[in-house]
C-alpha cells in the first residue's frame, strides 16, 4: 500500500511539475516555478483558468499516452492550455465548451508529438505553439456549425498609460489570452524575477516592430487583429534567448525576427481573414524558425545558439563564459605541446611570414637560450639547440600519412619543392587533422594506419623543406590534403610567459609571438575521486560553533554525466582529466558548505608542477555572501563571476597540497578567503574559508561508498589533519 501511494505521490508532482512548466513555455520561461504563478494569474478569470487547465491536463494525458518524453509533454501542454484559454476566450463555459476543450487538449497534445518529432528530425526545430495555431483555426472553422456555443461579449481593455505602452503591456497578457495591462505588468514582474534579459530583449524588438510598422505605413486597423505585437516578443525571446548566448549578434537577431513576425502577421493576418480565420502564433513560429535555421547553419555564428539546450540567457551566457574558459573558444580544438621542455613561439597565428590567409592557425616553436636559438657560430644544423630533440604527438588520433625521406636543410636554405618536409599527420576523432613538420630526414617513429595518444614519440626535430633553421611546424587542417585551409587550434594545460615574467599555468590559451611554454606533468593532486557512489564525510564548523555532519558524493546522470551531489540536496556536474578537476553547472539548491568546496577546488589543476594560477570564471553566486548573491543576480553580466588567485605548495608535516586562494567579486570588492589541503589517493582533507565576519572550517573524517548492485558499502574513518585546525 506504501508503495502505490509513492507511486501515486511521485505522479502527481510529476503531473504537476510539468503542467506548471507547460504554462512557463507559453512566455518561454524555463522554470516550473515561474509557471506556477502565470498558471494562477490565468484565475483572474476562475472559468477561463479552469478551462486552461483541463486543456493543459487533456493535453498532458494525450502527451502520455502517444509516448510522449519529460522534454516532450511540457510542449504538449503548453499547446493545450493555450487552445483551452483560447476557447474560453471566445465562448462562454458550458458543456459543449468544455468537451471543446478536451477535444483541443488531447488534439494538441497528441498533435505536439507528431509535429514535434517530424519538424526536429527534418529541419532540426522545434514545433513550438504550431499546434495550437492549428488546432485554434479548425477550432474557429468548427464553432459556427456549433449552435450550443455562445460568443464572449467583448469588453475593451482600460486604458492605463500612453497607447504604445498599454499595447507592450497587454502583448503580454495577450500571450493567456488576457489583454489587459494590469495583467501584462504582472506577468512582467514575474519575469523580471527570473530574467532581466528576457524583458530587455522583449522591449528592443517591441520597438523595433512597432517603428518598422510606422515606417511602413501599416494601417492601425489592419494590425488590430494580428496580434503582430506578441508574435515580435515572442520571436525576440526565443532567438536572442531561449535558444542563444546573449551577445550583440544573437542581439541583432532577436531584433530581426521580431521584425519578420510583425511583418509575417500583417501579411498571414490578411490572408487568413478571407476565411474569417486568424493567424495565432503562426508568424512567431516561421520567423524564428527563418532566423534560427539560418543562424545554426552560418559555422560563424553557430556556436552562439544553444538549440539542445534551451536555457534563460543569464546562464547560458555563464555557461559560455565558463566554456570558453576552460576548453577554449567555440570551434577552437585543444591539442598539447609536441615537445618537452622550454620552447618559444618563434611565428605565431597570422605571423609575418608564413601563417597568413587561409593558413594563419599555424605556430612555430624552436629552443632560445641567451635571445639566441644556437651556439657556436651556428653554421652547423647541431649546432641548434632544438634539432635532433623529441617530437611529440599533440593529440589523440590515427596516423594518416607521413613523409620521412626529404633531406634536412643545412642552415638558412630552404627547399621549396618539398614545402612541409618529413611530416606527420594525425586525423582527430572530428575528421580534422593534424600537421607537424620539418622533422629530421629518417626520424619518424610512426606509421600510416597507427594510433598515437598525446606524448607519443612521433619523431625528431629537423630543418626539412621550408625551413631555414630547425623548427616544428604545427597546425590544424580541415581535411587530408597537404596545404589546406588550416582551423582554429589552441594549447591545453601548459605553462605560458615572456622572457622575464614568472610562468602562469593556462588550461586553454593561443599564445603570442615570443612565449616561453612548457609542458605540465600529468599529476594526482585531484580533489575528489570521480567514482560512482564514492564520497567523503566532513565535520564542519560555523564561526566556532559545531554543525552537523556534512557529505559529498559522485552520482552518474541518465546522460553519463559525473555528479556531485552533497547531503544538503546540492548538485553540480564534476570532470576530472590528465590536466584538470573542474565543476560546472551548480544547482539552485541552497548549501554554502558545497558553495565553499567549490570555491576552494571546484578548479585544480591536476599537475604538480603549476605552483599558481588565476581564473576569472567562478560564478559570484557560489559566494556566501547576501550582498555578493544579490549583485550577481541583479547587476548581470558585470557582477556574474569572481577572479580567483590561488597558489598551492607541497606542505611537508600535513603530506599533502595546500591550495590557498582569494576569490574577489568584481565591482563590490567582497572577497572569500579559502585553505585546502589536498592529499594523495584521497581529496580534499581539510577546507578553512573566511567571508566577511564568518570562518568556515570542514575536516573529513572518512571516506565512504554507497552500496550499489554487486557492490557492498564500506566507510573508512580518515586522520585529522591538526596540523592545520
Amino acid at each position: 500500500m506504501r508503495a502505490l501511494f509513492t507511486l501515486g505521490g511521485q505522479h502527481l508532482q510529476r503531473l504537476v511539475q510539468e503542467i506548471a512548466l507547460g504554462y512557463a513555455w507559453i512566455m518561454l520561461v524555463p522554470s516550473w516555478r515561474a509557471g506556477l504563478l502565470f498558471g494562477a494569474l490565468t484565475f483572474m478569470h476562475p472559468s477561463a483558468g479552469a478551462l486552461g487547465l483541463a486543456g493543459a491536463i487533456s493535453a498532458w494525458y494525450a502527451a502520455h499516452l502517444a509516448g510522449a518524453t519529460t522534454s516532450e509533454r511540457p510542449v504538449c501542454v503548453f499547446n493545450g492550455i493555450l487552445s483551452g484559454l483560447f476557447i474560453a476566450h471566445v465562448w462562454t463555459a458550458g458543456i459543449g465548451v468544455i468537451a471543446l476543450v478536451v477535444m483541443g487538449g488531447v488534439f494538441s497534445g497528441w498533435l505536439s508529438v507528431v509535429l514535434g518529432r517530424l519538424a526536429w528530425s527534418q529541419v532540426g526545430m522545434p514545433i513550438l505553439s504550431l499546434p495550437f495555431a492549428f488546432v485554434a483555426m479548425m477550432t474557429m472553422a468548427a464553432g459556427n456549425s456549433l449552435s450550443t456555443l455562445q460568443y464572449v461579449p467583448y469588453i475593451a481593455p482600460p486604458e492605463l498609460f500612453e497607447p504604445a505602452v498599454d499595447q507592450f503591456f497587454q502583448a503580454f497578457s495577450k500571450l493567456y489570452f488576457i489583454a489587459h495591462p494590469y495583467a501584462g505588468i504582472l506577468l512582467i514582474l514575474v519575469l523580471l524575477v527570473f530574467s532581466r534579459y528576457y524583458l530587455l530583449l522583449a522591449m528592443v524588438g517591441y520597438c523595433a516592430a512597432r517603428l518598422w510598422m510606422q515606417l511602413l505605413g501599416a494601417a492601425p486597423e489592419h494590425l488590430a487583429a494580428t496580434g503582430w505585437d506578441s508574435n515580435a516578443i515572442l520571436a525576440a525571446l526565443l532567438v536572442g534567448g531561449l535558444f542563444a548566448t546573449p551577445s550583440f549578434i544573437t542581439a541583432t537577431l532577436a531584433v530581426l525576427a521580431a521584425v519578420f513576425a510583425a511583418w509575417l502577421s500583417l501579411a498571414l493576418g490578411r490572408i487568413f481573414s478571407f476565411a474569417e480565420l486568424s493567424a495565432f502564433s503562426v508568424p512567431f513560429v516561421l520567423a524564428a524558425w527563418l532566423v534560427l535555421y539560418a543562424g545554426i547553419r552560418n559555422n560563424s555564428i553557430a556556436h552562439r545558439f544553444n538549440m539542445q539546450h534551451p536555457d534563460f540567457p543569464e546562464r547560458s551566457h555563464e555557461r559560455s563564459a565558463i566554456a570558453r574558459a576552460r576548453v577554449g573558444s567555440p570551434g577552437s580544438v585543444p591539442l598539447a605541446l609536441p615537445f618537452m621542455g622550454v620552447w618559444t613561439v618563434s611565428q605565431g597565428f597570422s605571423g609575418e611570414h608564413t601563417h597568413r590567409g587561409l593558413w594563419r592557425h599555424a605556430l612555430d616553436f624552436i629552443v632560445v637560450k641567451d635571445g639566441k636559438s644556437f651556439t657556436n657560430r651556428g653554421n652547423r644544423l647541431e649546432d641548434f639547440y632544438c634539432f635532433n630533440l623529441p617530437v611529440l604527438s599533440p593529440a589523440y588520433g590515427q596516423v594518416w600519412y607521413v613523409v620521412n625521406e626529404v633531406p634536412d636543410n643545412a642552415p638558412g636554405k630552404i627547399n621549396v619543392a618539398f614545402n612541409w618536409g618529413n611530416l606527420v599527420l594525425i586525423r582527430l576523432a572530428d575528421g580534422k587533422f593534424v600537421l607537424v613538420a620539418h622533422l629530421k630526414q629518417y626520424s619518424a617513429q610512426v606509421y600510416a594506419g597507427m594510433w598515437v595518444k598525446p606524448g607519443d614519440l612521433i619523431g625528431y626535430c629537423g630543418n626539412s623543406g621550408r625551413s631555414p633553421q630547425p623548427h616544428i611546424h604545427m597546425h590544424l587542417q580541415l581535411n587530408a590534403e597537404l596545404g589546406s585551409p588550416t582551423a582554429p587550434f589552441h594549447l591545453s594545460s601548459i605553462m605560458v610567459s615572456l622572457p622575464g615574467e614568472t610562468p602562469r599555468y593556462e588550461l586553454a590559451v593561443v599564445p603570442p609571438e615570443g612565449s616561453l611554454l612548457t609542458n605540465t606533468a600529468e599529476g594526482h593532486v585531484r580533489p575528489f575521486n570521480l567514482l560512482a557512489g564514492r564520497g567523503l564525510r566532513y565535520s564542519t564548523v560555523r564561526n566556532a560553533e559545531q554543525q552537523i555532519d556534512w557529505t559529498l558524493h559522485c552520482e552518474v546522470d541518465e546522460l553519463g554525466r559525473l555528479v556531485l551531489v552533497s547531503s544538503h540536496g546540492g548538485r553540480c556536474f564534476a570532470e576530472s582529466t590528465w590536466a584538470v578537476f573542474s565543476c560546472y553547472e551548480r544547482d539552485a539548491v541552497s548549501d554554502p558548505l558545497l558553495d565553499i568546496w567549490l570555491l576552494s577546488c571546484g578548479f585544480t589543476p591536476c599537475s604538480a608542477q603549476v605552483e599558481h594560477w588565476v581564473d576569472y570564471c567562478i560564478p559570484s553566486k557560489l559566494i556566501p555572501h547576501s550582498m555578493a548573491r544579490l549583485l550577481s543576480f541583479f547587476a548581470w553580466p558585470w557582477t556574474s563571476f569572481a577572479r580567483s588567485h590561488v597558489d598551492r605548495h607541497w606542505d611537508a608535516d600535513a603530506q599533502g597540497w595546500r591550495q590557498k586562494a582569494q576569490h574577489r567579486q568584481f565591482v563590490s570588492g567582497i572577497t572569500v578567503q579559502t585553505d585546502a589541503l589536498i592529499t594523495p589517493m584521497l581529496g580534499c582533507n581539510y577546507i578553512s574559508a573566511k567571508v566577511g565576519a564568518n570562518r568556515y572550517i570542514m575536516q573529513a573524517t572518512s571516506a565512504f561508498q554507497k552500496p550499489d548492485v554487486g557492490v557492498p558499502a564500506w566507510e573508512t574513518p580518515l586522520k585529522l589533519s591538526t596540523t592545520l585546525a
